[in-house]
């Protein structure tokens, strides 16, 4: 058992003796509170709680000495115990003995204590949403009432850097905390059981550390934009951060983008899936940069999971999807073989069959139908990446991040051999000339952008794919034999790079 001593944090957790409910109303849990601040208060500095029916979690900080605290703590349980025993006509023990500590030694252990304690009524499935629960302090942070102190509010705020980034954090990662506490307390009643977490909660994470990487390396090889970023919520469950790049040296716009949303599919992507009444989730990462040279070509990249449910809640289907693909204006051919033997790379460690089918799909997939032309030289395009006896979900997402994390070897030597390059305003013209081809591919034909719209996504995410400046020339048609033309020629009829 871990000593209490000043200065230090710590999750305190207990439950009812054989999880006996120990909170059976709101009287109940609203008097144990008054309580702790009677009992507590110059003791110990409560950073966060949550109360279910026969547990507690606080997160604290200790204030005062070991032999005080102890003392506090001790009186605060045994005048809930009495008071309890009272009103129930019962006598004895009320909470297990000793209650359980565990000492906080490090900033990231503490942001994801914060999030499971305020998570755990979801968790437990004692409510749909967390943000509804009355008796956990997360609207102590988001309202400003008068349990938490300003001191620990305005340290757990600036813990997750701001307001905003706390209630985004919230909404949209699963806290992946140390599961042994969940052993030792044993305290989720029979009729509750906790939702899976594993595959969409890890797939999530990944996709955020990912966004981190691509973006402060595309910072640092522009040398003058910087990423704003834009936090946003879906009124029907989930959000997203927006990341947007714009008038750079080297990127005119871009977007490095990640979601999570959720709730009840609508009735547009039922027929679309063949289901009735369902819920999903789906979370992924897109991205799409448009340089400023026409020598450089756009990139687009999109990986994602989504898992649909049943009116239980239980998965009734998932998988993963993503790709990645090349937009020149003007064709290098050394270029177009890089990117696609390092797609080939990424998915020989897993499959070799995985790159030919891979780009294939691709190919016909990004396939302006209307304009018998492709909307660039491809790369790789996968969906509906189920398990199998062949591959777990597990390999899958192994294969998924594989190619994730290919992207940037894929796509910046690129961008640095070519992003200083002379241009005529000519070759500009041509580039916004193409840029209009992709346009009418990702507002025609694009799945991802369908979803989105019919989701109720947010559009200004959605359509941060379109460049900022583009032409529609009547019928246009490059000169013969220039380079321009080498270029249709290709995207008419797609090549094997490798």
């Amino acid at each position: 058992m871990e000593k209490l001593e000043k200065g230090k944090l710590y999750h305190i957790y207990n439950r009812g003796i054989n999880s006996t409910v120990v909170f059976k109303n709101d009287d109940n849990m609203s008097y144990f509170l008054q309580l702790a601040q009677k009992h507590l208060d110059s003791k110990i500095n409560i950073l966060a709680f949550c109360l279910l029916n026969n547990h507690y979690h606080f997160a604290v900080e200790v204030l005062d000495e070991t032999k005080e605290v102890n003392q506090a703590l001790s009186n605060f349980f045994n005048a809930y115990t009495k008071a309890f025993n009272k009103q129930n006509q019962r006598t004895g023990a009320l909470f297990e003995r000793p209650f359980k500590r565990k000492e906080v030694k490090d900033e990231t252990y503490l942001k994801q204590l914060i999030l499971y304690i305020h998570q755990n009524p979801e968790n437990h499935r004692i409510v749909t949403n967390f943000e509804d629960y009355k008796f956990s302090s997360y609207n102590s942070y988001i309202s400003n009432l008068d349990f938490v102190s300003k001191a620990s509010r305005d340290y757990i705020i600036t813990l997750f850097d701001n307001l905003d980034n706390f209630k985004y954090t919230h909404q949209t990662i699963m806290s992946d905390f140390d599961t042994q506490i969940d052993n030792e307390e044993n305290a989720r009643p029979a009729r509750f059981e906790k939702p899976a977490r594993s595959m969409k909660d890890k797939f999530y994470n990944y996709i955020q550390e990912l966004q981190d990487t691509i973006t402060s390396k595309l910072e640092a090889i522009d040398g003058k934009a910087k990423f704003q970023e834009d936090l946003w919520k879906r009124p029907e469950g989930g959000g997203g951060r927006t990341r947007v790049i714009e008038n750079g040296n080297a990127f005119e716009k871009g977007g490095v983008n990640i979601s999570a949303v959720h709730g009840a599919l609508p009735k547009s992507m039922q027929a679309y899936f063949g289901v009735k009444d369902a819920d999903f989730f789906a979370c992924g990462l897109s991205l799409v940069l448009h340089p400023k040279n026409p020598m450089v070509p756009t990139v687009h990249a999109n990986w994602r999971y989504f898992e649909m449910y049943d009116q239980d809640g239980n998965i009734v289907d998932q998988w993963f999807g993503g790709g990645q693909d090349l937009t020149p204006y003007y064709l290098f051919e050394e270029d177009a073989k890089h990117f696609h033997q390092t797609c080939k790379t990424a998915c020989d460690k897993h499959n070799t069959d995985f790159y030919p089918k891979y780009k294939a799909r691709c190919d016909e997939y990004f396939h302006n139908a209307h304009r018998n032309e492709a909307r660039g030289i491809g790369g790789l395009f996968f969906d509906y990446c189920k398990a199998t006896n062949e591959m777990t979900m597990d390999n899958w997402y192994d294969f998924v991040t594989e190619v994730g994390n290919s992207f940037l070897e894929a796509y910046v030597p690129i961008v640095e051999k070519r992003k200083d390059l002379p241009y005529t305003q000519e070759q500009r013209n041509w580039q916004e000339i193409r840029r209009g081809r992709y346009v009418e591919f990702n507002l025609v034909h694009d799945k991802g952008t369908l979803f989105g719209l019919k989701t109720n996504g947010r559009i200004e995410s959605i359509l941060m794919s379109l460049p900022p400046h583009v032409q529609w020339v009547y019928d246009h048609h490059p000169e013969k034999g220039s380079e321009e033309e080498k270029l249709l020629d290709v995207l008419q009829n797609p090549r094997d790079w490798v």
